[in-house]
């Protein structure tokens, strides 16, 4: 990835449209990942082979217990970063304009949805497809359950459990069990 002022305006929580300096970067970094996403998805392969490949797709080594089970997606791939022992179970969408940042030891069900981007409310000004992102934590020992939503800008404290089907708007604490939409803690571990 080359850096231009388009990553350096998402990550300083900006708003980039069609027309921001390096927005056709963006535009390849999204059409590279979308290349490197399809082969993951859809080529036969080994253990090894797709552990190559999806060491490609986020730009750094994946730890040998971590499985991301196919069909996954993410916008960039880049700003994806996985710690050891994780398990992403099918059908998982990344959105990571911003970063997402996951623990050790993390377990994510299957249809869960990560998005880190969000568009501006007043209709003018999603005509250029305006983006902003803010990034996503999820500490270790977390699991979260299929079909959860959560939200940019959300963090998600070590140890906790989201409940299938929340969405998760704000912050969780550690040692928490969320549930809800939107997610509330109902109990502490």
């Amino acid at each position: 990835m080359n850096e231009s002022e388009v990553w350096e305006i998402l990550r300083s929580g900006k708003t980039v449209g069609r027309d921001t300096p390096g927005h056709d970067d963006y535009n390849m970094a999204l059409f590279k990942c979308i290349e490197k996403r399809t082969r993951y998805n859809t080529q036969p392969m080994t253990m090894e082979e797709r552990k190559a490949a999806l060491s490609d797709l986020l730009g750094h080594a994946v730890d040998d217990a971590t499985k991301v089970i196919p069909p996954f997606h993410c916008d960039l791939g880049f700003n994806i970063k996985l710690g050891k022992n994780i398990l992403i179970n099918y059908d998982c969408v990344l959105l990571d304009t911003g970063e997402i940042s996951i623990g050790n030891n993390v377990l994510i069900g299957p249809g869960t949805k990560i998005v880190t981007a969000e568009h501006p409310c007043e209709a003018e000004k999603r005509k250029d497809w305006s983006v902003s992102c803010r990034p996503i934590r999820i500490e270790e020992d977390v699991w979260i359950g299929a079909g959860a939503i959560v939200l940019p800008g959300v963090t998600i404290g070590a140890r906790s459990v989201i409940g299938a089907g929340s969405v998760v708007t704000r912050d969780i604490p550690p040692d928490s069990v969320a549930v809800g939409n939107p997610a509330r803690v109902i109990r502490s571990l």
